[in-house]
């Protein structure tokens, strides 16, 4: 996926989940971090809504993002997936493909199912 789809993706699901970017910050910054810090966390929750926003952020940051937001208990709990294809390596570039395909279909299709 693309940023600006990882980045709606996130924010779909912080909406579903009615958490505020906030909150969600201080999630990753728990799971990535061993010690908390309030200055530092603060730091973070700054560059986390840059991070939801600006068109340069770098896809991979996002996909661990949207990870970490998959193993928490509430997104869980959720009748919410991630219908995100990961390219393998097994696959070749053509098969690669056409599982993004299918992948981003499946999930316009969950999209405006949730929508009706």
């Amino acid at each position: 996926m693309k940023t600006a789809e990882l980045q709606s993706e996130i924010k779909g699901i912080l909406a579903t989940l009615k958490w505020s970017q906030k909150k969600f910050a201080r999630v990753i910054y728990a799971e990535t971090n061993d010690i908390d810090n309030e200055n530092e966390i603060a730091r973070f929750e700054e560059s986390l809504k840059k991070d939801l926003s600006r068109p340069t952020t770098k896809p991979e940051r996002l996909v661990e993002y949207l990870r970490i937001l998959s193993l928490q208990d509430e997104f869980q709990k959720s009748d919410m997936i991630l219908p995100v294809y990961s390219k393998s390596g097994l696959l070749s570039e053509t098969m690669e493909e056409s599982m993004k395909d299918i992948s981003l279909f499946v999930n316009g299709l969950i999209s405006d199912e949730k929508s009706l």
